[in-house]
C-alpha cells in the first residue's frame, strides 16, 4: 500500500487469538468502528487470529506462524518494531498491556491498561503472565506518549504505581456489545428468573466463596432462586462441576461453561441479577451486559464493577462469604429494593457505549490527545 497520506495505525492484534475473553471483545469492538473511521491499518500478531468483521479494504493483516508454546510475547517483541518500520507506521496502539519496546522513537505510542492484577492480586495469575507483566508492563508505561484505561479505579490506580503517568492518562469506559432492544423483562421478579454468574473460571473471579454463599443463602431462604454459571476454562484449580457436586448444590445450580454470544444474551434477559463479587476488576464487561438487558448487579464495593454499576449495584465485601448471602437474601426477600435497582439498570447501561468510546479512542490515535 502506497502512503496516501492518511494516518498509518498498528495494532497489536495478539487479544484476537483468544476470542471470548474481555480484552478480546474490546479491542473487537473498538477495531471494527474505528476502522470505519478512516486511517490505515495494520493488524500484527505472531499467530493467526480471528479476522472476522476485520475484512476491509483499509485494513492490512500481518501474522507470522509462531507456535503457541513458544510465546507470542518473545515473538512480538521482535517481529512488530520490524513490521513497524516496513509499513512506515505513524502510531502503534498496544490494546493489551504491552508494547514493543525496540518501537522505532518517531512512532507515537498509545497504551490500553486494562488493570493492574499483577501488582494488586499477584497470587491470582499464571505465573508466566505474571512474568511478563512485571518484565514489560513498566517498561512499556515509560514507553507510552498516551494511555488509555477503563474506569476511573484503574486510573487511579496507574497514577499511585507510575506517578508520571497522570499527564498522559485517559479514561475511555467499555460498553455492553447487546443492543438494549434484545430485550428486558415486564416481569423483573418472576419466579422462574435465576442468579447469573458470567467470568472465566480462575481465582480471581471468587467462585468458591461466592457457592459457599449461596449454599448458606438456599438454606436459610425457602424460596431461594436457582444459579446459573457461565464461563470458560481457566486456570488455578477452579472446577465449578466439582464445587457443585462438594456442596450438594447440583438441583439448584447449573453449570453451562462457555456458550454463544446469542445463548448469552438469552441468559442474561431471562435472569434476576448478575452476580460478580470478584477480588480484583479492571472493569467487568458482565456488569454493563446485564444492566444493558435491565438486570440488577452484586458487585465488590469500591471496586471497578461498582463504580460501573453505580445505583444498579448491591456492593457487598468480597472477602465475606456472610455479606455476600446477605445480598442474595436481600434481593430475594426485599421487593422494594429490587425493583429500585431493577429500574436503574437500563438507563445506565445507556451511559456506556461503544461508539462513543472509539470515538474518543480514534481521535487520540490520530491526535495523541
Amino acid at each position: 500500500m502506497s502512503h496516501s497520506g492518511d494516518i498509518r495505525i498498528a495494532v497489536d492484534a495478539r487479544p484476537l487469538c483468544h476470542a471470548a475473553t474481555g480484552i478480546s471483545r474490546y479491542t473487537t469492538e473498538l477495531l471494527t468502528r474505528m476502522s470505519d473511521m478512516g486511517g490505515e491499518w495494520y493488524l500484527y500478531s505472531p499467530q493467526p487470529y480471528d479476522r472476522t468483521g476485520l475484512h476491509r479494504e483499509n485494513i492490512v493483516h500481518r501474522s507470522g506462524n509462531v507456535p503457541g508454546y513458544l510465546g507470542g510475547s518473545q515473538a512480538s517483541q521482535l517481529l512488530f518494531p520490524r513490521w513497524a518500520r516496513e509499513d512506515a507506521i505513524d502510531v502503534f496502539w498496544g490494546p493489551r498491556h504491552h508494547l514493543p519496546l525496540r518501537l522505532p522513537a518517531d512512532i507515537r505510542a498509545v497504551l490500553t491498561v486494562h488493570d493492574l492484577v499483577w501488582k494488586q492480586q499477584a497470587a491470582s495469575m499464571r505465573a508466566s503472565r505474571r512474568w511478563s507483566e512485571r518484565l514489560l508492563m513498566p517498561r512499556s508505561v515509560r514507553r507510552a506518549d498516551w494511555l488509555v484505561t477503563g474506569s476511573n479505579a484503574i486510573a487511579s490506580e496507574l497514577e499511585a504505581s507510575f506517578p508520571g503517568a497522570h499527564s498522559r492518562l485517559s479514561v475511555i469506559p467499555y460498553a455492553s456489545g447487546f443492543d438494549d432492544i434484545s430485550g428486558v423483562s415486564e416481569k423483573p421478579m418472576d419466579e422462574s428468573r435465576y442468579f447469573l454468574f458470567v467470568g472465566t473460571m480462575e481465582p480471581r473471579k471468587n467462585l468458591p466463596r461466592l457457592m459457599r454463599a449461596y449454599k448458606s443463602y438456599t438454606v436459610r431462604v425457602a424460596s431461594a432462586r436457582a444459579l446459573k454459571i457461565v464461563g470458560g476454562d481457566g486456570w488455578g484449580g477452579i472446577d465449578p462441576d466439582k464445587l457443585v457436586h462438594d456442596m450438594e448444590l447440583g438441583g439448584k445450580v447449573e453449570v453451562l461453561g462457555k456458550i454463544s454470544d446469542e445463548s448469552l444474551a438469552t441468559l442474561y434477559r431471562d435472569a434476576y441479577a448478575l452476580l460478580m463479587p470478584s477480588l480484583y476488576e479492571g472493569f467487568g464487561l458482565p456488569v454493563v451486559e446485564a444492566m444493558a438487558h435491565g438486570v440488577p448487579v452484586i458487585v465488590s464495593q469500591d471496586s471497578a464493577p461498582s463504580e460501573v454499576a453505580a445505583g444498579a449495584g448491591y456492593q457487598v465485601d468480597p472477602l465475606s462469604q456472610d455479606d455476600i448471602c446477605q445480598a442474595l437474601c436481600a434481593l430475594t426477600l426485599d421487593e422494594a429494593l429490587y425493583l429500585r435497582l431493577h429500574a436503574q439498570a437500563l438507563p445506565r447501561a445507556r451511559d456506556f457505549s461503544w461508539k462513543t468510546s472509539a470515538e474518543q479512542m480514534y481521535i487520540l490515535l490520530r491526535n495523541g490527545r
